[in-house]
C-alpha cells in the first residue's frame, strides 16, 4: 500500500499553500509525509505540474480535483492499494492513520471513516483498493467528479470514530487561526 498526500488545490480560500501551514511544528505536507512513512510503502505527493517540488510527486494530469489525483497514482500503479490523505485535514495523526489499516476490508473497493457532518463516507482519508480503478474510470468518464459519492454507491467499509472532528477541513484563515488555538493540536 502506497500513500498519496493531496496537495493539488489552489488554496484561493486560504490566500496561501495549504500544504505549507504550520500545525505540528513543520509544513503539514512534511508531517503528514513522515505520518505515513511509517504506514506505507512509497509516499507521494498529488499536485499540478507547477506545484512539482520532489521526485516523489505525481501530477494530476485530470485536473478534477481529488478524483484527479486518486486517478493519476492510480495510473502511475494500478496494482497498489492508496492510501490517501488530504493536506487540509491537520487532526489527522498516528492513531488515525493506525485505525485506518486495522479497519481495513481488502474485498471493499475503499475503506473510509464516516464523516458526521456529511453522514458519508469521507473520501479525503480513505484507502482505495486497485479494484477501485475502473469504476473510478468509469464514474469520472461519466463526467462524475464527487469522491464521496462514489463512495457512497460502490462497496465501501465504513469506520466510525469516536473523534467527531477527525475530519476537520481547514480552507480559510479564520479555520486555520481557530484549529491554531485548539489543544488538540501537537
Amino acid at each position: 500500500m502506497n500513500a498519496l498526500i493531496l496537495i493539488g488545490g489552489k488554496s484561493s480560500r486560504m490566500g496561501t499553500d495549504k500544504s505549507l501551514l504550520n500545525y505540528h511544528g513543520k509544513p503539514q505536507r512534511e508531517y503528514l509525509f513522515n505520518l505515513a512513512k511509517k504506514y506505507c510503502s512509497e509516499v507521494y505527493f498529488s499536485c499540478r505540474t507547477e506545484q512539482q517540488f520532489s521526485e516523489n510527486t505525481i501530477i494530476d494530469k485530470y485536473e478534477s480535483g481529488p478524483m484527479g489525483g486518486i486517478l493519476s497514482a492510480f495510473d502511475y500503479q494500478p496494482n497498489t492499494a492508496w492510501l490517501v490523505v488530504a493536506c487540509d485535514m491537520p487532526l489527522i495523526d498516528e492513531k488515525s492513520f493506525q485505525t485506518l489499516i486495522n479497519h481495513r476490508n481488502k474485498a471493499k473497493i475503499a475503506t473510509a471513516f464516516l464523516n458526521p457532518e456529511t453522514n458519508a463516507p469521507d473520501p479525503l482519508f480513505t484507502i482505495y483498493e486497485p479494484k477501485a480503478f475502473q469504476l473510478m474510470t468509469k464514474y469520472v468518464e461519466a463526467e462524475n467528479k464527487s469522491p464521496k459519492i462514489f463512495l457512497q454507491n460502490n462497496d465501501t467499509e465504513i469506520i466510525l470514530s469516536a473523534n467527531r472532528s477527525l475530519l476537520t477541513n481547514v480552507n480559510t484563515k479564520e479555520e486555520f487561526e481557530r484549529i491554531q488555538n485548539q489543544s488538540t493540536i501537537e
